[in-house]
């Protein structure tokens, strides 16, 4: 139950329109008016620093946690640095758009746009958009792929909170110091890392003044307090603010503080998102188990600490562009937090603090953190009942994932089996090594139907006309199936290319403009190589890259070859005749297509099949490339609000869709398209072979609340995800809903503030959902049992 205090923050929080603020922009835009010779390694780490000692700071009423983003209460700063022509030409509409819309006062506006004039032309997207070629820049335009990362500097990352807690920052600064001291020969080589590392050394160095700034302001606060309670209060942030990060932290309490520094300041320096918490419960639960030993804390204000860091870490959002806003709805920002899995010696690791997160979450109902439920055949049984309750009363969450193929992802990804076991999510279902990798942010998004489209039209887009795929000839020629099939895997191969060749761009651009010193200190072995994580400091290096609409393109691909290859009913052009006009007076011929050709999510081979090879093509090609620090791209299936967004940039497809409609999410079914209960569900998907997309395929089920509920529903629910993990399935994620609710929620949103709802790796508030994205939640099938 919730304390006064929590209940308080968290009405507050969800009471507070997000709102840009402009501080950090005037701020950085002050700093880079001075004139300076520095590399842009210690100019990114004086900024930071200049940032922390100048932003306002305050501590609300009630809070436990010290620190904040932005001057003003859920306020969102501006990085001018990274974006400023899109913020400019856009200004006007944040406050009205339909989706993640962000307040702004006509005079904050008049002030903005004063000072993104001096980054006119100048910031880190528009210099590498002009780098990038018309090509992939028509591709993206078209909806056919994406390019990330240009609006920020890094993200899909997990610090190695362990050791830096072991430490302090005060440690990390004497590491950087004996690296500079050992240079025994200064080349440019070796003057970069003398940069990188004095550059470590002030970006700490702000951090510890950052946190000194709230312990002076705690302390004043204090003696103004008549509350004895809330001075108590205050002087303990005072202390707590005082020690840490700068030293090791000596409480939970501290502990939690010195995470929320770390994790917040990542955020300040670098715009980034999918900044995880790691293994939340490991890390945290020596400290919490030698407070309770001592007296000093029992479980429920452990929990009452777990929930007020829920709320501020809620409280982070991003300003992002409307076409992002549509792809990303809700506000996400996948700060993934891990609990339960094994320890680095395979035992079960669910511990106490396990349990506080937990019954933090169920509580507190915050979208963030993301919290990630590793599963195994020997977890704590009170544990995983846990769980299932909570997505039994309808929270959607946690997501589950599973420990029987992660592991043997993480090991094929390099790791050793100590640190395999030792995986987090970054981002959505990205697993990786946690606190040694840097899983790089979002290469982009290839939409696999535009493709099948492509393959119908011999590479020309049929919407505009536009030779944008490659010729891969007139499919009337393709004499079997299996020449369809590769004149998609062509298509596939020159797509990906494409994306990587724009994000190596990307990459080696941010490693010589926007590197992020504190972010790569935290990460092993940063600073031992003497590199950021732009350059490839971390141990383990990937980029993530995804594919979109995979149900769609297989249904499609099973009709054709249902259809003009296998029954040969249809020739391509009276199917090519009716996709142009969006089956207007071809209906008969649409549902032939939609009801008579197999449909993924329903155990069937034929189409399930074709699936398979979808994605091992997406894995082959992707896999081909190394990225811009010679570390690797990997695939994952997941797309998402993407497919909402990128489904208004396809045609009427074989599948019998029409034209616009929004595509399948991840990598579940189309909507309603599984007919055959859950259990086929989950062993369509598990057939493409989870062992192949690196870094995971996402997987998104819906229950009706009269099916799950009772102890019956947690036996149906904890089969379900026993069964599908047993078939070697990564992730699924379930939402316990009913269709009336979510229409009421549409029409009375004031009555329904809290129902979250599963969007793609993260939770959102329904009511913040645009009307599409809101619509196709309702649309995915409502399983009605096993």
């Amino acid at each position: 139950m919730l304390t006064n205090r929590v209940e308080k923050l968290r009405d507050r929080m969800r009471e507070t329109k997000p709102h840009i603020c402009i501080e950090r922009a005037q701020l950085m835009t002050e700093f880079y008016r001075q004139c300076s010779c520095d590399t842009p390694m210690l100019r990114r780490a004086k900024l930071l620093k200049y940032l922390l000692e100048n932003m306002t700071i305050y501590i609300a009423d009630d809070e436990l946690f010290a620190g904040n983003q932005a001057k003003e209460y859920r306020g969102v700063p501006v990085f001018p640095e990274f974006g400023a022509n899109w913020i400019m030409d856009t200004i006007d509409t944040f406050s009205t758009r339909p989706t993640d819309p962000l307040m702004i006062g006509d005079e904050e506006k008049k002030q903005l746009a004063e000072t993104l004039e001096f980054w006119r032309d100048s910031s880190f997207k528009e210099l590498v958009d002009e780098k990038l070629t018309p090509e992939v820049l028509q591709a993206e335009q078209l909806g056919v792929l994406s390019v990330g990362s240009r609006t920020t500097s890094t993200g899909h990352v997990v610090p190695n909170y362990p050791r830096i807690l072991s430490i302090g920052l005060s440690g990390v600064i004497e590491r950087a110091k004996e690296k500079i001291a050992a240079v025994e020969y200064v080349n440019h080589d070796t003057q970069r890392q003398i940069d990188f590392w004095q550059g470590v050394i002030i970006a700490c160095e702000g951090a510890i003044a950052f946190a000194h700034r709230y312990a002076k302001l705690a302390r004043e606060m204090a003696e103004k307090e008549s509350d004895e309670k809330r001075k108590a209060e205050l002087l303990q942030i005072a202390a707590n603010c005082g020690n840490v990060p700068e030293k090791a932290p000596q409480s939970t309490y501290e502990a939690l503080q010195f995470f929320w520094f770390m994790h917040l300041i990542m955020q300040i320096e670098t715009n980034g998102h999918s900044i995880g918490l790691g293994r939340f419960d490991q890390t945290m639960y020596p400290f919490y188990k030698k407070d309770l030993e001592e007296g000093r804390i029992t479980f429920d204000q452990c929990v009452e600490m777990i929930e007020c860091l829920w709320i501020k870490i809620t409280e982070i959002i991003k300003v992002r562009d409307d076409f992002d806003a549509q792809a990303f709805a809700g506000y996400p920002m996948w700060q993934n937090c891990a609990v339960g899995g094994v320890t680095p010696d395979g035992k079960d690791a669910v511990n106490e603090f396990s349990f506080c997160i937990l019954q933090a979450t169920s509580e507190v109902k915050t979208t963030q953190p993301t919290v990630s439920f590793r599963y195994h055949d020997n977890i704590d049984k009170n544990f995983f009942k846990k769980a299932l309750t909570m997505i039994q009363d309808g929270l959607a969450t946690p997501a589950m994932f599973n420990d029987k193929l992660i592991i043997p992802l993480v090991l094929s990804k390099g790791a050793t089996i100590k640190e395999a076991r030792d995986w987090s999510i970054e981002g959505c279902v990205e697993n990786y090594v946690t606190g040694k990798t840097d899983g790089r942010p979002v290469v982009g998004y290839i939409n696999t139907v535009k493709l099948v489209e492509f393959v119908l039209n011999d590479g020309i887009d049929p919407l505009t006309g536009r030779q944008v795929g490659i010729k891969t000839g007139d499919p009337k020629t393709f004499e079997t199936f299996d020449d369809f099939m590769a004149a998609y895997r062509r298509q596939m191969e020159y797509f990906t290319k494409l994306m990587c060749d724009a994000y190596n761009v990307v990459g080696a651009c941010q490693a010589n403009m926007v590197p992020a010193l504190l972010s790569s200190c935290l990460v092993d072995d940063c600073i031992e190589k003497g590199k950021t994580l732009q350059e490839g400091g971390a141990k383990y290096n990937f980029s993530g890259s995804f594919i979109t609409a995979l149900a769609n393109a297989a249904d499609s691909m099973a009709a054709v070859k249902k259809f003009v290859y296998d029954e040969k009913k249809i020739g391509f052009d009276e199917l090519k005749e009716a996709l142009s006009v969006n089956f207007e007076g071809h209906e008969r011929l649409r549902q032939m297509l939609l009801n008579g050709a197999p449909k993924y999510g329903n155990d069937d081979d034929y189409v399930d099949e074709i699936a398979r090879q979808i994605v091992e093509s997406a894995v082959d090609e992707v896999e081909k490339y190394p990225d811009s620090r010679y570390g690797k791209y990997v695939l994952s299936v997941l797309s998402q609000s993407f497919n909402v967004l990128q489904g208004k940039s396809v045609g009427a497809t074989p599948d019998g869709r029409f034209a616009f409609d929004a595509l399948a999410d991840n990598a579940s079914p189309v909507m309603s398209r599984d007919v055959n209960g859950p259990t086929a569900a989950l062993r369509s998907v598990s057939k493409i072979d989870q062992f192949r997309p690196l870094i995971g395929t996402l997987l998104n089920q819906k229950f009706d609340p009269v099916i799950v509920k009772g102890e019956k529903g947690l036996e149906i629910l904890g089969t379900l995800v026993r069964s599908y993990f047993d078939e070697y399935g990564e992730h699924v994620q379930v939402n316990v809903v009913d269709e009336e609710t979510l229409r009421d929620a549409q029409v009375h949103p004031e009555k329904h503030r809290n129902l979250m709802v599963r969007v793609a790796g993260y939770s959102a508030y329904f009511i913040e959902l645009d009307k599409d994205v809101q619509e196709n939640i309702i649309a995915r099938t409502a399983q009605q049992g096993l």
